[in-house]
């Protein structure tokens, strides 16, 4: 398993990337659309993987509301 610092330089690197991809190209008439939802998932997984390592919990919150009206 990769120590925290090597998880934080591959999220760097990944996030370059991310921000340099273009979602959309066009070239004279065609155009061709790309699912970046495999690099925001990869992204999740390293940061769940530096929690993890850093021993630091996601916490989510779910609040419920309820009520019955008669």
């Amino acid at each position: 398993m990769a120590d925290i610092t090597e998880l934080q330089l591959r999220r760097d690197k990944l996030l370059e990337k991310l921000e340099s991809l273009q979602s959309r190209v066009s070239y004279g008439d065609k155009s061709v659309q790309y699912d970046l939802t495999q690099v925001q998932s990869a992204l999740d997984i390293l940061d769940r993987e530096i929690a993890r390592s850093s021993d630091k919990r996601i916490i989510r919150h779910l609040r419920v509301r309820s009520r019955k009206d008669l």
